[in-house]
């Protein structure tokens, strides 16, 4: 089938695109350089080893988790790549900007780009609540406003609020959550035919959808622990709680699930949304627990929340035998 976007958006998309892309490599050529300095061999290897689990949790994760809508299956996970690539480079501008606060050059880290990485996944949660109600352009806009958004927001609490890099960057769901919805408010629409077809899942690349939450689950005490890599036992707290919160969201969110089914099925929709919420609830405070049974509760609590909320919201109805 071909694409249903008129010829001028076909013809629009890739030349702004390229243009956007050229000149974020002007950018770079006047205004960035490399660090020079020595650096700890062990540290460096650490830092990469984060970085890639975390590019490995937003790019297949978020990639796959929304593969479910019958009409977007793996476009979904071509978007997703598309905007993380591009976010990824504008994010690591506005961090070293943002940062001095000077027309110097930025110097490149591999913390920067991981710090970048974490950045663009605001975007792609967003993205989440507003996909098939956007073209790939409005998508565009809508990344380089929200990642500009989300950095000034975590240099003000920074400078002016005292925050540290963790905690700021753990505000990202809630700052992602309401600017999709906001973005989504304003794409609002009746539910005609089309629309809702858009928003109808297929239940073979629901599959897809469940293998982006096995990766966004496994990765994610990484995703919570990564910006406290000077701090061994703060780090090991965090990726302790991260993984008792999730786990016990999970068993949570299946068994409320399928307690709620009249034949005991589990529906998928349920857990998408549920057995994540345990490390979510827990991000901000992870490194600061000192006892198991604390992250517990808190994954307990937000796996029955998430569920409950998913069952009261009308998503589209998809069961698996339990």
């Amino acid at each position: 089938m071909g694409s249903k976007y008129p010829p001028s958006m076909q013809c629009f998309l890739p030349l702004w695109t390229l243009v956007l892309e050229v000149a974020l490599i002007v950018i770079f050529f006047f205004f960035t350089s490399y660090d020079t300095s020595s650096q700890d061999p062990k540290k460096l290897m650490e830092t990469y080893r984060v970085l890639q689990d975390v590019t490995i949790m937003v790019a297949l994760g978020f990639g796959f988790i929304n593969s479910s809508l019958r009409r977007y299956g793996w476009s979904s996970v071509a978007f997703n790549l598309f905007l993380l690539a591009l976010v990824v480079q504008w994010a690591v501008l506005l961090d070293g900007f943002l940062e001095q606060l000077s027309p110097k050059k930025v110097v490149i880290k591999l913390s920067s780009i991981k710090l970048a990485t974490m950045s663009a996944m605001s975007v792609l949660i967003s993205a989440g609540a507003v996909l098939g109600k956007t073209n790939l352009v409005q998508l565009v806009l809508m990344a380089l406003v929200e990642v500009t958004a989300f950095d000034v927001m975590r240099m003000i609490q920074r400078k002016y609020f005292l925050k540290d890099n963790h905690v700021n960057m753990m505000h990202i769901h809630v700052f992602a959550a309401y600017f999709g919805l906001m973005v989504a408010w304003r794409f609002r629409r009746p539910l005609h035919e089309r629309v809702m077809e858009k928003d109808q899942t297929a239940k073979s690349s629901s599959l897809f959808g469940m293998l982006g939450t096995l990766f966004l689950w496994i990765f994610w005490p990484s995703f919570n622990s990564a910006l406290l890599l000077d701090s061994p036992n703060e780090r090991k707290n965090a990726m302790f709680n991260t993984y008792y919160a999730l786990a016990v969201s999970a068993v949570t969110a299946i068994s409320v699930s399928s307690l709620a089914h009249p034949q005991g099925k589990i529906n998928m929709n349920h857990i998408h949304n549920a057995v994540l919420a345990g490390g979510v609830a827990v991000g901000a405070s992870c490194y600061l627990i000192s006892s198991p049974w604390l992250a517990m509760v808190l994954g307990l609590t937000a796996g029955l929340i998430s569920t409950g909320g998913a069952l009261c919201l009308p998503f589209p109805h998809l069961a698996v035998g339990f």
